[in-house]
């Protein structure tokens, strides 16, 4: 048994002695706590998650050089990570064991597409109009969709203007709500000189994604301009206008757009205007302002589409009429 010595019992000399160890003991402790909270507070940052993924495939791949999925999936990293020639050649050797070949040409084409290398991209993107075309489901292929996509943007790029819009049209056959590619139809067709009909692919475009870009407001604009639609193209270059500021590293000041808005909310492109008003007020986060300019719309037209998505959007869907769908046709003025 333990025998237990009361402080009171000790002599002064090993009381100081205690109180002395008890006091080392506390600077130790107090010292190892520091350095901890020191090295758990400061310690270099972990990598990215990203970057962990990469190198969890990288190693996958290593281990076994089969697996498709790993590569495909390392592939895709590297695309991401803009690191254009590992992913061609991670793609390419999933190319070379005969599967999945609409899927690695397709991503293999836009790495190179993306590389600037357009040839190649072309190549490819060929290759999976040949392999899709000929199977029982080429009409709702969506790798054939992206391939034709891809050849229609290249073919505009190159200044190949009616090239484009032929293969544009075969990606919107499969894929009739692509709005990317309504945009760069609408494009094609301003560059073929054939402007008034560019209208119906872009305002599509539009309705299906009203914010978040400028590019089909900049080819509207280009068209109105080109058939003397003045006010229509005031309308689309101000929203193009708002658009480039709302991107990301935009100046987010659409004071200037609004007002060019507003100056023309009464003229012929006054539909189009409250619209764009509502749009850039409901951007804003100003839902009232944006169901006061979506109302003033649909005074001008009780049947718009675009205004009665906005108002449904900005009122929980309470005062719209409940069959809007943005598959419906195009409007404004052309």
């Amino acid at each position: 048994m333990f025998r237990v010595t009361s402080l009171a019992e000790m002599p002064d000399a090993q009381i100081n002695r205690w109180i002395r160890r008890i006091a080392l003991l506390f600077v130790v402790v107090l010292i190892a706590f520091v350095a901890f909270y020191a090295f758990d507070r400061f310690r270099a940052p972990t990598a990215p998650i990203v970057d962990r993924e990469m190198a969890a495939m990288e190693e996958a791949v290593r281990a076994d050089p089969a697996d498709i999925a790993s590569r495909g999936r390392l592939a895709d990293l590297y695309l991401a990570a803009e690191r254009y020639d590992e992913a061609i050649a991670q793609y390419s050797e999933i190319i070379n064991t005969g599967k999945q070949l609409e899927a690695g040409y397709i991503s293999r084409g836009r790495a190179y597409e993306l590389k600037g290398e357009l040839e190649a991209a072309a190549a490819d993107y060929a290759k999976v109009v040949e392999i899709g075309t000929t199977g029982e489901m080429a009409g709702v292929d969506a790798m054939l969709e992206m391939a034709y996509y891809g050849l229609g943007a290249i073919a505009l790029q190159q200044d190949r203007a009616d090239e484009a819009v032929e293969q544009l049209l075969k990606a919107l056959a499969i894929k009739r709500t692509d709005a990317d590619a309504m945009n760069l139809l609408g494009a094609a067709y301003v560059q073929a000189g054939t402007p008034e009909k560019a209208f119906e692919p872009l305002r599509r475009a539009i309705l299906f994604v009203p914010t978040g870009w400028p590019e089909p407001y900049l080819a509207l604009a280009d068209a109105y301009t080109a058939t003397g639609g003045t006010e229509q193209a005031e309308w689309a270059a101000a929203m193009a206008e708002a658009m480039t500021a709302l991107a990301p590293g935009g100046s987010g000041d659409i004071a200037g757009p609004a007002a060019r808005l507003e100056a023309i909310a009464d003229g012929k492109a006054g539909l189009d205007a409250r619209i764009g008003l509502g749009l850039l007020a409901e951007t804003s986060g100003d839902t009232g302002l944006a169901a006061d300019w979506y109302r003033r719309a649909l005074e001008l037209d009780p049947q718009s589409k675009a205004a009665q998505l906005g108002l449904s959007r900005v009122t929980d869907g309470t005062q719209a009429h409940p069959d809007v769908v943005p598959s419906a046709s195009p409007e404004g003025s052309n």
